[in-house]
C-alpha cells in the first residue's frame, strides 16, 4: 500500500488493497480489527491490483489506479461492485504503470506519475496531466518527460494548487536483475534520487524549477512527498533510509513565472 489517503473533511482513511483488488474506506478513528465503512471491489469496478489513489474533495470523486494501466474515477462514496464514472487508458493516453496520482481542482486536471520500464539510463517515465473529465483514450494535455527532466523511476506526486506546482519524488536509479551485472549503489551521489518541482503547465523535456537532492539532504531513494505551504515545508519519506525528512524551503512557496514548453506533446 503506497497511496493511503486521509480525507480530513469526512474524517475517513481510504486504502488501496492490491492483493484483494479493492479500495477500503475506514472511519478516521478506526483501530484494531475495525470493519471498513465501504468496500469498492468486483469485476465491474475494473480494479485489479490498485497501488495508489487520490480523493478529489472539491469534486467529491475517488481517483484510483486500476492495476492494469488505467485511471479510474468513481463517486467518492461508491461502494460494492460498481462501474467507474470515467476511465482513462490506452495507447494515446500513454498511461502505463501508475505510481502516483493527484488532482488540481482549480485547474480541473488529474496528474499521473507514470512509469515505463526500460533499461540503462534511458527512461520514458513521465508526469502526465489530463483534463479532469477526460474519458476513454485521450492524449494527455501535457507530458513532462525526457533527459532534461531527470525523471527516472518516478514515485509519488503532490500538487500545490495555490501555486500550480507539482512536487514529484524521483528514485533516479535502476535495480540490476541480471546477477552477472554489477549492482548499482544507491549511495552513488550521481545516482541518488531527488524531489523535483515543476509547474503544472510545463510540457515536454523541461528541467525541474526546484530540486531537493544531495548528500546533505539524506535522501537516497525518496518514495513519497507532501507539503505544508503555511510553514513552507516539504516532507519526504525515503525507502533506503527508512526515515521521514522535513525541509524548510521558502523558495518553493512563492508564485513562479509562467510555464515552459519544450518538445510539447
Amino acid at each position: 500500500m503506497h497511496g493511503i489517503f486521509y480525507d480530513h473533511i469526512h474524517d475517513e482513511i481510504v486504502v488501496p488493497v492490491a492483493l484483494g483488488g479493492a479500495i477500503l474506506t475506514l472511519p478516521g478513528d478506526a483501530a484494531g480489527d475495525a470493519p471498513p465503512k465501504r468496500i469498492l471491489q468486483g469485476p465491474r469496478t475494473g480494479i485489479v491490483q490498485p497501488d495508489t489513489l487520490f480523493v478529489d474533495l472539491e469534486h467529491d470523486e475517488l481517483i484510483v489506479e486500476s492495476g492494469d494501466d488505467a485511471v479510474l474515477v468513481f463517486p467518492r462514496t461508491a461502494s460494492g461492485n460498481v462501474a467507474p464514472s470515467r476511465r482513462i487508458g490506452g495507447p494515446n493516453s500513454g498511461v502505463n504503470n501508475i505510481y502516483g496520482l493527484a488532482a488540481d481542482s482549480k485547474r480541473d486536471c488529474i496528474i499521473v506519475a507514470n512509469r515505463v520500464e526500460s533499461g540503462g539510463r534511458q527512461s520514458d517515465d513521465a508526469i502526465l496531466v489530463f483534463n479532469r473529465l477526460d474519458n476513454g483514450d485521450p492524449k494527455p494535455r501535457t507530458k513532462i518527460s525526457g533527459p532534461h527532466t531527470g525523471i527516472i523511476k518516478i514515485r509519488q506526486v503532490f500538487v500545490d494548487e495555490e501555486r500550480g506546482l507539482i512536487f514529484a519524488t524521483i528514485k533516479n536509479n535502476f535495480e540490476a536483475y541480471n546477477y552477472a551485472d554489477p549492482r548499482p549503489s544507491p549511495w552513488d551521489p550521481d545516482r541518488t534520487g531527488f524531489i523535483g518541482v515543476w509547474s503544472i503547465d510545463d510540457n515536454g523535456d523541461v528541467p525541474p524549477r526546484g530540486v531537493i537532492k544531495g548528500p546533505a539532504t539524506g535522501l537516497v531513494w525518496p518514495a513519497g512527498v507532501a507539503i505544508n505551504p503555511k510553514n513552507q515545508e516539504v516532507y519526504a519519506i525515503d525507502s533506503v533510509s527508512n526515515a521521514l525528512f522535513m525541509f524548510k524551503t521558502p523558495e518553493f512557496f512563492v508564485k513562479l513565472p509562467g510555464s515552459s514548453a519544450a518538445g510539447g506533446r
